[in-house]
């Protein structure tokens, strides 16, 4: 068997050999490349190119790379032969190839995570954008463990080597697969790179078959790929279903690099993906790059999951460019922004239209470094909230069919920001602006707060009638310090989880993060890298279970002495059925209908009723006209304090 470390290193110095020929100019360039069998990846060092004087060559304990010496802002092309790497590769075999990449991405994260392809193989110009693609957003992307096959986006993070499928997830449509094409009669090919951020370290390149599937084993290892996409779980790793599977509530997350997401979670939401100035490193929006929203939001409806985009509005993570503009070409691209994404994500869900408005929080105000449109918006106005209000306005006219959020941290463990969220809240809800509340639950919040705070405030926000969820929740360590302490966790999570995922209010929590590594806490992982379940996470999985009877009779059975919900006839139902309830008071009453995802699919009542009894016909179709298929169904009655809710099936 052949020694890879022994290998490589014969390689270099063969590399080096050959390089100091070149410069002699007595033969032409050739990057070494490793191919034993047919279905073998094609292995090429990255330092063993012609290079541009605009890159470095580094040496970092095993590994020699290259990185950029200088950043560079264009995106179509690199425009400068200085920036330029180029490999002779030899294969073996004609016939297409997919490229991969072995990347670390620097400190600086999405500054510090892009590159120029050739677009196939062969000379490019310089400056002709079609002739290169831009390869960008690296910085949550890629896979580490030796199991995980390389080929959907991935969503690992910055300072790790990682591999990243290139061509199948930059390489747009059919050309995905076609893009490197080696004829038999010319088994030699051109490949080109080229630089773009300075932090970005590139140690090698691979080119696999591109009917075959490898993981990063097969790729750090020259192994044959396989025919058939391998199966990286292992006995330790989660086979499903979901752990809230069939409640009325989701309990979701942020991809992780696992492969198996839809194993643990019936709701996603991206993290930075998502964010404008992830996708908007240039003005010029018709070279945004929606690589990574693009992976996840399909992986969501690969897998039937529900998709909460996040986020729209932000102080934080927006375009460097944006604030330098004047109002008027702000508010242009602010509308852009949010039209773009209703264009492209149709199926959206649910999205957070503004993040953290509150004033010592993340508005986008220009305060403490933050991006500075909020005058664009409307600033504060004559509500004291205008620039949140026109930001839902736009949601509303781009996203008609998503479920529209505002997402903040810090509310319910605070009476006071709970009662400033009411305010915000109220007026979006006066103008039919807002579909439902975020309250972010990061573990600054909660490792200390009150439960009867939390219970008392969910309570507030609950009265509404919007659907309440608990969004960027994680617990570990206090403070996040130390060594990852599982006592520590599993207190925290038997202590506060309960009363969240308890209360009638909450349709669902979206954990921030599960897997070891991949968390911005570093001490609130659920799940080992080897798929081991740390006690928090299965004490999560036995307090669902345990409690699936209880949650839904808890719906079923609370009732209140001045209001009443008579169950539905008739039960079940084939096309159309009846609601009956009462009030003895004059208020404002919601009656929804969710499916048994815990989706809203039509809105039966939203205004303010007189005394007396009402029945209202439902006909089976969701708020768009469309016939709903059979299943289960709940329907939920939202009057002054109180939340009553039932179950009814419909057949087909």
């Amino acid at each position: 068997m052949k020694n890879p470390e022994k290998d490589k290193t014969n390689r270099l110095l063969i590399a080096l050999v050959i390089c100091s020929i070149y410069v002699l100019g007595l033969i032409p360039i050739y990057a070494f490349a490793q191919n034993s069998t047919e279905n073998a990846p094609i292995i090429i060092e990255a330092e063993s190119g012609k290079l541009g004087s605009g890159f470095s060559i580094v040496q970092d304990a095993d590994v020699n790379y290259i990185t950029a010496k200088a950043n560079f802002a264009g995106q179509a092309s690199p425009d400068d032969a200085i920036r330029i790497v180029y490999y002779d590769v030899t294969f073996k075999y004609p016939g297409y190839y997919k490229l991969f990449a072995r990347v670390r991405v620097g400190t600086d994260g999405f500054s510090d995570d892009s590159f120029f392809s050739g677009k196939g193989f062969g000379q490019k110009v310089l400056n002709n954008g079609d002739d290169w693609v831009l390869i960008n957003g690296l910085a949550a992307a890629g896979f580490s463990s030796s199991a995980d096959v390389v080929e959907e986006m991935g969503v690992l993070g910055s300072e790790i080597w990682k591999w990243v499928n290139i061509s199948s997830n930059f390489f747009s449509g059919t050309s995905s697969k076609e893009a490197f094409l080696v004829n038999a009669d010319n088994l030699t090919q051109t490949f080109q790179i080229a630089s773009r951020e300075d932090g970005l370290a590139i140690d090698k390149f691979a080119f696999g078959n591109a009917d075959l599937y490898y993981t990063v084993e097969s790729l750090d290892k020259w192994l044959p790929g396989s025919s058939s996409k391998p199966n990286s779980a292992t006995s330790k790793f989660y086979q499903g279903p979901p752990l809230a599977d069939g409640l009325p509530k989701f309990l979701g997350n942020v991809m992780a690099s696992d492969n198996i997401f839809a194993n643990y979670w019936n709701q996603i939401t991206p993290g930075n993906e998502g964010k404008w100035a992830s996708i908007a490193s240039t003005s010029d929006s018709t070279k945004w790059n929606w690589t990574g929203l693009d992976a996840i939001y399909n992986y969501a409806k690969n897998h039937n999951l529900i998709f909460k985009d996040h986020t729209l509005i932000w102080g934080n993570q927006q375009p460097s460019w944006i604030s330098s503009l004047d109002q008027t070409q702000q508010l242009k691209y602010i509308e852009t922004w949010i039209r773009k994404v209703g264009q492209r994500y149709p199926g959206i869900d649910m999205i957070d239209v503004v993040n953290e408005p509150l004033v010592t929080h993340n508005p986008p105000d220009g305060v403490n470094g933050r991006a500075n449109y909020k005058n664009a918006l409307g600033g504060n106005g004559s509500t004291g909230w205008d620039w949140v209000i026109n930001s839902f306005k736009l949601a509303r006219k781009y996203l008609p069919k998503a479920k529209l959020l505002i997402n903040d941290y810090g509310i319910i463990n605070d009476n006071n920001s709970t009662t400033t969220y009411l305010t915000i809240i109220n007026l979006l809800k006066e103008r039919g602006l807002i579909d439902g509340i975020g309250v972010q639950g990061h573990r600054f919040e909660f490792e200390n707060a009150s439960t009867t705070t939390l219970k008392n405030n969910l309570d507030r926000l609950a009265v509404t009638g919007l659907p309440v969820y608990i969004t960027e929740m994680d617990l570990g360590n206090l403070n996040n310090s130390g060594t990852p302490d599982d006592n520590q966790q599993l207190q925290l999570y038997q202590k506060i989880f309960p009363v969240l995922w308890d209360h009638p209010g909450v349709k669902g929590i979206t954990l921030w993060g599960y897997l070891e590594g991949e968390m911005w806490q570093s001490t609130c992982y659920l799940v080992l890298k080897d798929g081991t379940w740390r006690p928090a996470m299965q004490w999560i999985s036995q307090y669902i279970k345990a409690n699936v009877t209880t949650e839904i009779e808890k719906l079923l059975n609370v009732e209140a002495s001045d209001i009443r919900l008579e169950q539905n006839y008739p039960n079940p139902f084939i096309s159309t059925t009846k609601i009956i309830f009462s009030i003895t008071k004059p208020q404002y009453v919601i009656l929804k209908i969710y499916n048994i995802q815990g989706r809203e699919v039509a809105t039966l009542v939203n205004e303010n009723l007189e005394p007396g009894n009402y029945s209202v016909r439902w006909d089976a179709n969701n708020s768009l006209g469309s016939t709903l298929e059979s299943g289960i169904y709940y329907y939920q009655l939202v009057a002054d304090r109180t939340i009553l809710n039932k179950k009814m099936i419909m057949l087909r």
